[in-house]
């Protein structure tokens, strides 16, 4: 049976999150033939490295393309849309032929079924968020085979919602901070003072994103004041599609001295700034959980004003401060934020169970890669 991975993106962000349970299902279950294929040069350099925390595996790789010509205008059309990953589809449906089965993180790999006739191909999720946002619980949820799960909050959720079948998933962790520990990501000092660092994480949906209403007061603010360092950390799609997510970063807070600009680099997802700030300035983003590994104050932007309390879409701001307004509230909160932090805490760390399973006894990417291997060894395939 040959099992594929699939990474179609242009960022890596997606890889920790399924690759783990490629190398240990080629390690633990000599029966699969294993495949990670992926369509960007970023994803596959991390992918590679990843797979050095997995010796003895028997992994091929792949590289995906899109046709020429879309290549040549990409460039241009990604500022706006993700047709890429469509393109990537098309132009490479004889590769996923062969394949008995699919796994993949994001879900726009369904139009293989939908809209390409792979039918019979065998389709398994492992998510790449653990956040809140509604947009994580839409019905592509129930759609695949199989659900990869990283704990019991997603098995409550998508359970409420009727799109779980019994039987058609596991909560097996989550393999991100597997990868993290196993490539020693650690703190690292981006500022010559020691002032407290804040990490802002807008996401780039902008139903819901802090961005478009707030963000640039946000900058503002630190660029006005030197009692913080701050490090800009967006969604990696905030500016890649900056068209269309209207994000627009003025010249003037490129070289100002307490704050650390990155709009997309490895770094601004593989928790190297959620790893190194002292203070989480964010919205609706799954990356609150990751600074949540240690846990440590947390302010959320409500740009829409939003009624989040009652919201399970937003269960996380019930982890930290709300703030509603920039210039009335941002400094009191950030004032606040070490002193209030003894009250937070405890939810902090039930948040963060109810979210990630963990166990000593066996890693995510292992528990994930069994789950797997007992999931198909009852299918029956054409070989």
């Amino acid at each position: 049976m040959k099992i594929g991975f699939l990474f179609n993106h242009y960022a890596p962000h997606q890889v920790p999150h399924a690759a783990p349970y490629a190398f240990e299902l080629s390690r633990r279950h000599l029966q699969y033939q294993v495949v990670i294929a992926c369509a960007s040069r970023q994803e596959m350099a991390l992918a590679k490295e990843i797979a050095t925390l997995y010796p003895g595996h028997r992994c091929q790789f792949v590289r995906l393309s899109p046709p020429r010509y879309y290549q040549l205008i990409d460039p241009l059309v990604s500022k706006w849309s993700f047709k890429r990953k469509k393109e990537v589809l098309k132009n490479n449906l004889d590769f996923f032929r062969t394949l008995d089965v699919l796994v993949a993180p994001e879900r726009h790999c369904m139009k293989l079924r939908t809209q390409y006739g792979l039918s019979e191909l065998i389709m398994i999720h492992t998510r790449h968020g653990a956040g809140d946002r509604e947009g994580g619980f839409d019905d592509r949820s129930g759609a695949f085979d199989f659900t990869l799960l990283p704990g019991q909050k997603y098995v409550d959720r998508l359970g409420e919602l009727n799109l779980l079948r019994e039987g058609a998933y596991a909560a097996v962790g989550w393999p991100k901070f597997e990868v993290i520990q196993g490539l020693r990501k650690q703190r690292k000092k981006f500022f010559t003072n020691d002032r407290p660092v804040v990490v802002y994480n807008p996401h780039f949906d902008q139903r819901v994103s802090s961005w478009q209403p707030m963000g640039i007061q946000v900058l503002e603010f630190f660029a006005e004041t030197r009692d913080y360092n701050l490090i800009f950390a967006p969604h990696v799609v905030l500016f890649k599609r900056r068209v269309r997510h209207g994000a627009h970063l003025p010249k003037k807070f490129k070289h100002i001295p307490n704050i650390h600009i990155d709009l997309g680099s490895p770094a601004s997802a593989d928790m190297t700034y959620m790893l190194s700030a002292d203070i989480y300035l964010g919205d609706v983003s799954s990356q609150v959980y990751e600074f949540l590994l240690e846990p440590r104050p947390c302010i959320f932007l409500n740009g829409h004003r939003v009624d989040w309390r009652t919201n399970p879409f937003y269960f996380h701001w019930t982890l930290g401060q709300v703030v509603n307004d920039i210039d009335e509230e941002l400094r009191p909160a950030l004032e606040q934020s070490f002193s209030r932090q003894p009250e937070f805490l405890p939810r902090q760390k039930q948040a963060f169970a109810y979210t990630f399973r963990a166990e000593t006894d066996s890693t995510a990417a292992q528990r994930g890669a069994d789950a797997i291997a007992d999931f198909l060894k009852d299918k029956t395939v054409n070989l």
